[in-house]
């Protein structure tokens, strides 16, 4: 039933709304993106995740880095699951948020909580099969992990603005702008790649890579605690449960709405299919320009931190 209903929603997207007003609605939600990401403020929400979550749960992450042959395995578990918590609301993982209409769109016409906490199960599961393979490599660095380390931020520029990117392109798809284009991509893929499970596991994967761009002080600290075991299980392990902190939250959003709202959502994309398509398509947009700018364009040229300019921020 999800096949049918992902096209019937597209089509509502472009008979609803003129080309015109569409390509309004994604340049508003770029320009939001631009604008949020032109004021954040980077030192309040790393502060908050260093200061506050972590400093009052497990410590000074400095510290903590280096204390594996003292604290052990089994303190790691800890520290990666408060490293992920706090890493909530950093640059690299708030637009985790923007996958939210998306994730909802498991929603249809067949619609039940089942289904809907199926597609999270694949979400979950993109985001453990990425922090799973990724910790297996720093499992193996030792103490080359502090050179790896030091080359964080050109890494994590690369890894966002190609997230972003393709989260612009995304979005575009579900405007319809490319509509011509993909018309003549094979039905069964296309049947594939619109069914709501295929996308809840690329969103997935996708959220599940932000581990492999973020350079957040603690989550380096993390890094530096799981290379120490130089043991690549280990690493997996500790960066899978990274990949769990880090969406908990969203998680627990989702989970309220299906069980608040789970009838009354499938009411809504039943009756108004084209609105959530365009929801998904906004937050897409914005979430994407957001990494665009904030990563690609404004710590590369420096174009950005107009609070900290205009005298906002302290």
């Amino acid at each position: 039933m999800s096949v049918v209903v992902r096209p019937l929603a597209r089509t509502g997207v472009l008979s609803t709304h003129t080309t015109f007003v569409r390509a309004l609605i994604a340049g508003a939600a770029a320009l939001c993106g631009v604008v949020v990401a032109g004021f954040w403020n980077y030192k309040l929400v790393d502060g908050f995740g260093r200061g506050v979550v972590a400093a009052n749960t497990i410590g000074n992450p400095d510290t903590l880095a280096t204390s594996f042959g003292s604290n052990g395995a089994l303190f790691g578990v800890v520290f990666a699951a408060v490293a992920g918590l706090a890493a909530t609301f950093t640059a690299c993982n708030c637009v985790v948020f923007a996958m939210l209409p998306g994730l909802a769109c498991s929603t249809d016409r067949s619609s039940s909580r089942r289904r809907a906490l199926k597609a999270l199960g694949l979400f979950t599961m993109g985001v453990l099969a990425v922090g799973v393979v990724y910790g297996l490599y720093v499992g193996t660095l030792g103490s080359g992990v502090k050179a790896f380390n030091s080359h964080r931020l050109p890494q994590a520029e690369i890894v966002f603005t190609t997230l972003g990117s393709l989260m612009i392109v995304w979005s575009v798809l579900e405007f319809g702008f490319l509509r011509p284009m993909t018309e003549h991509i094979p039905g069964g893929f296309r049947s594939w790649a619109s069914s709501p499970m295929t996308r809840a596991t690329i969103m997935g994967l996708m959220v599940g890579s932000f581990a492999v761009g973020r350079p957040y002080p603690v989550f380096r600290d993390l890094l530096i605690y799981a290379a120490s075991s130089h043991n690549p299980i280990y690493g997996a392990t500790i960066m899978a449960i990274q990949g769990l902190g880090q969406i908990a939250l969203m998680v627990a959003i989702f989970l309220l709405v299906i069980w608040l709202f789970n009838a009354r959502l499938t009411r809504w994309v039943t009756e108004k299919p084209s609105q959530l398509v365009l929801i998904t398509a906004i937050a897409l947009m914005a979430g994407g320009s957001y990494f665009v700018y904030y990563w690609g364009v404004s710590l590369v040229y420096h174009l950005g931190s107009w609070g900290f300019r205009l005298g906002l921020y302290s």
